[in-house]
């Protein structure tokens, strides 16, 4: 009887796990340079690796089939902070911050696309001058790309809830009406219909001493946009445990949010292994799932065949907790006008992850 209870016990467990999903990590047989803050984006039958901290990046491309990494055109700057998404055999990328050191970032002044077959870059329309930001949620809804929140000055004010679309065909931006919250640092997913913004936080909030208390104003509440009535909502299902920096998808109708950076009244910043996920039409509350192999923040994710891949994004420890820290508080100043060098946050994750190492990570379903 105690050997059939075992069996039975250890049964149990093995289907809850299976129900839960797996992560996997990907052993490549050729490795890409470590990045953070990137975006990693499926187009056709491969992975796009864009953008990244510290300097002008080639895009990487994964082979699935292959399991090897490909190098392709550096971008023309340094682009960090922002999700991309595909169009047909492109990459967009309408949020970023471009120039600029920590906390004074500026945000791309045109959007940019990446083609996959021609393997360059390209210019697009300017962006109006008072939509510019980083740190925002991009999606795709019926050939057209959506951009939500974000924030406009680095990380030091302009956290905001502006909705935006651009227009591959046309090569035009059209302002939308505001999303409930703002929020940067997140995400926005597509599921038929609706566009999902998701985490994130209030980067713009700062106590007087301690510039970086903004790692535990994080945001649970999940707006939602209808593009057939054209006007938002907010969902009933709440985020369990908030981050800023983490990575969102749509899969087999679920959405699913992934990692990112959080800190508490006790704990410091740092990045997260968990992983929640929710059907927004049926499901009341999220789900946790199988964690991460890997903390990670500042990551990108996509799916391709019905599985999740994430890549790049610091593992590493985090920034400072939200209580002032005895010393390396508060950053310099608004720099007067000049253009400080591009550097990550003081006190901060290590550029591009833990020992240079990308960590490509699969996700399996389970039932």
């Amino acid at each position: 009887m105690k050997k059939l209870f075992t069996t039975f016990f250890i049964s149990a467990i093995t289907a809850a796990a299976f129900a839960q999903g797996q992560w996997q990590l990907v052993k490549s047989k050729n490795q890409p340079g470590s990045r953070g803050e990137g975006s990693l984006v499926a187009v056709g039958s491969k992975l796009y690796l864009i953008g990244g901290d510290g300097g002008a990046r080639a895009v990487e491309a994964y082979d699935p089939t292959t399991n090897s990494w490909t190098k392709k055109a550096v971008a023309p700057f340094t682009m960090h902070h922002f999700q991309a998404v595909g169009v047909g055999d492109k990459v967009y990328v309408l949020d970023a911050f471009y120039e600029g050191g920590y906390p004074d970032q500026i945000a791309l002044p045109n959007a940019y696309s990446y083609d996959t077959k021609k393997d360059s870059w390209q210019k697009l329309a300017e962006i109006p001058a008072d939509r510019r930001r980083g740190g925002a949620g991009e999606a795709t809804y019926n050939g057209k790309v959506y951009i939500v929140c974000g924030i406009t000055h680095g990380h030091r004010s302009g956290t905001n809830s502006m909705f935006d679309c651009y227009d591959p065909a046309t090569d035009k931006w059209t302002a939308l009406p505001d999303a409930p919250h703002i929020r940067d640092h997140s995400m926005a997913v597509v599921l038929g219909d609706k566009l999902y913004a998701i985490g994130g936080r209030n980067t713009s909030l700062h106590d007087p001493d301690n510039f970086m208390s903004f790692f535990d104003k994080v945001v649970l509440d999940v707006d939602c946009y209808d593009f057939k009535t054209g006007k938002w909502s907010i969902l009933p299902a709440k985020l369990p445990m908030g981050t800023g920096g983490g990575t969102a998808v749509n899969m087999n109708g679920k959405i699913f949010y992934i990692g990112g950076e959080r800190a508490t009244a006790t704990e410091p910043n740092g990045p997260q292994k968990d992983v929640y996920c929710v059907d927004p039409e049926k499901d009341k509350q999220w789900t946790k799932v199988a964690d991460l192999n890997k903390a990670r923040n500042g990551v990108g994710g996509t799916v391709l065949n019905h599985k999740i891949y994430i890549a790049g994004g610091a593992s590493g420890p985090g920034g400072p907790p939200p209580k002032p820290l005895a010393q390396g508080a508060n950053p310099p100043p608004p720099p007067p006008g000049g253009k400080p060098g591009n550097n990550p946050p003081p006190n901060g994750p290590p550029l591009g992850g833990e020992q240079g190492d990308i960590a490509l990570e699969v996700y399996y379903p389970g039932n």
